[in-house]
């Protein structure tokens, strides 16, 4: 079961994220790179996978219930086994179809912002950017950068507070698991997880959406770029 839920329109070895694996979940969620409002999707090449999907999907119904009403179709079905209700709602699907048509171009404006972004702060080394790597691409579905806050005078806190100051939000993506009350309980420590602490110590998601227009990214930029030069050791 593969994770794809920051991937959609993603390609490795030149194949579409979701060809790759017997099973890939993508999330639809309204943040996404396309979105049905909620829910997601999930993708597989194996047919008897697929079929016993769609059976757990509605409540474990031999029978699709939609197709029980078209010329094809049955009144009669059989509960087989316990099932769920995860069937993605037809008002969902409607604005996915088209949310899917734009993908593509969703994503290259976000590649094109984050080029941007990517140029805008190559002579920061208190900032660590994504990386690109070879033979796939990234549809950048957030744009993390992780501060080096020993070579600054804030802390990672003080910094999203100067952006916000200058009217630019950024958030966290995301607060580790460890850290949570429910998980505390239940005995994890900070020490447990030393590379987790060490990647969320200045962990930070700066604004990226398609529709994003050049005066925005250049605020964007030009408020990290007045923060960092500020507050340097």
């Amino acid at each position: 079961m593969e994770d794809a839920a920051h991937a959609a329109g993603c390609e490795y070895g030149g194949r579409k994220i979701g060809t790759h694996g017997s099973a890939v979940a993508f999330s639809f969620y309204a943040t996404k790179n396309m979105t049905t409002g909620e829910g997601g999707m999930i993708t597989t090449n194996d047919d008897g996978l697929a079929a016993r999907m769609r059976l757990l999907a509605l409540h474990g119904m031999s029978r699709d219930a939609w197709k029980r009403y078209t010329e094809a179709g049955s009144w009669y079905y059989e509960v087989v086994e316990p099932g769920y209700k995860d069937n993605m709602t037809d008002l969902q699907a409607a604005l996915g179809i088209h949310q899917l048509r734009r993908l593509d171009g969703f994503n290259r404006r976000r590649q094109q912002i984050a080029a941007t972004y990517g140029e805008a702060f190559s002579d920061l080394p208190e900032l660590l950017l994504p990386k690109e790597l070879p033979d796939r691409n990234h549809v950048y579905h957030l744009y993390p950068v992780q501060l080096d806050v020993d070579r600054l005078r804030i802390d990672r806190a003080q910094f999203i507070g100067e952006l916000q100051k200058a009217r630019i939000g950024a958030s966290v993506h995301f607060i580790p698991l460890h850290r949570h009350p429910f998980y505390r309980q239940l005995g994890y420590e900070p020490a447990d997880f030393p590379s987790a602490e060490r990647i969320y110590r200045g962990l930070l998601s700066l604004p990226l959406y398609p529709k994003m227009s050049a005066d925005d990214v250049a605020d964007v930029t030009a408020a990290v770029r007045e923060i960092v030069l500020a507050n340097r050791v």
